[in-house]
């Protein structure tokens, strides 16, 4: 007796661990909501555990199991392009995921590089998208000339008069706004002939997003053309779904009254693939900083 089951327990232990196997599998694929090529490698874990009970049964004829397995066969095989096709989707979504979101958050830093332009003018941050994308067309920063280098020299007593006035003493050598002041004066000294520490205006647009430099770093990053009007819309929306602008134009911080600004706004796109989309957003209506929830990690 106890030989013959241990002869049973040989002959049937694999057949009904494979049986087993497949049940749990194709239910733990039905309760958690498994993809197509979970649940055939479910079923096909299944169907060989019953198959091979039958055989070891002497209850399935072999031309029975070449058809089975013929059968199994061709279930292996569009499991293997179902899973292959799988690999290729992923691999597309977070390629397009890392591009969206590399996009997104140099969208971001553009906003906030204009935003600071625009309330270094007007004390507040531009309320619309309207008044932003404006503003980054026809606005103007500032830009310091600089010419020539300071003396590294004392100035003289007839230099000292001009400037102050007085008779303080000369103990140290010329300074930067020293340099300026006699460079424009009538008493410009030879060797300030051609000194300048002049403020011009110049077009933001030129100055910070057509330079060589944020061209190039565009391109190598995969981001394309740098378009003002396309600020405002989340990238791979299809200019569907814009950025949401928040200001606060009277921050109380302390004594002092200050701007605030938040932009956010979700990505089509999350991190892992099925889960909810990933939000980016800069600022805060409640701090007068203009950090980036990218820049916190």
């Amino acid at each position: 007796m106890v030989g013959n089951f241990s002869i049973s327990l040989k002959k049937y232990s694999v057949p009904v661990l494979f049986f087993i196997l497949g049940i749990l599998l194709f239910y733990a694929g039905i309760s958690g909501k498994q993809n197509m090529t979970f649940m055939i490698s479910a079923v096909m874990m299944f169907v060989a555990g019953v198959m091979s009970i039958l055989y070891s049964s002497g209850s399935f004829k072999s031309i029975l199991l070449y058809i089975f397995g013929g059968v199994a066969g061709i279930a292996a095989m569009a499991t293997f392009v179902l899973s292959y096709s799988s690999v290729e989707e992923t691999a597309t979504y977070n390629k397009n995921y890392q591009l969206c979101k590399g996009k997104a958050i140099r969208n971001l830093e553009d906003i906030r590089t204009i935003q600071k332009a625009y309330a270094e003018k007007n004390g507040k941050y531009a309320k619309t998208w309207e008044e932003l994308v404006e503003f980054a067309k026809v606005g103007t920063v500032p830009f310091v000339i600089s010419e020539g280098v300071v003396p590294g020299r004392k100035i003289s007593e007839v230099e000292r008069n001009f400037i102050y006035r007085d008779n303080r003493p000369i103990d140290i050598n010329m300074t930067e706004k020293e340099a300026y002041l006699l460079s424009k004066s009538a008493i410009c000294p030879e060797d300030l002939k051609g000194f300048k520490r002049d403020t011009i205006q110049v077009s933001l647009l030129d100055t910070k997003f057509k330079n060589k430099s944020y061209v190039d770093s565009r391109m190598k990053s995969g981001f394309g053309k740098f378009y003002v009007d396309s600020l405002p819309y989340i990238p791979f929306t299809n200019a569907k779904r814009q950025w949401k602008l928040e200001t606060n134009d009277s921050l109380k911080i302390g004594e002092d009254i200050m701007p605030a600004m938040k932009v956010s706004g979700k990505i089509p796109f999350a991190k892992i693939q099925g889960t909810d989309d990933e939000e980016l957003f800069m600022g805060t209506l409640t701090a007068p900083d203009v950090v980036g929830n990218w820049e916190d990690k």
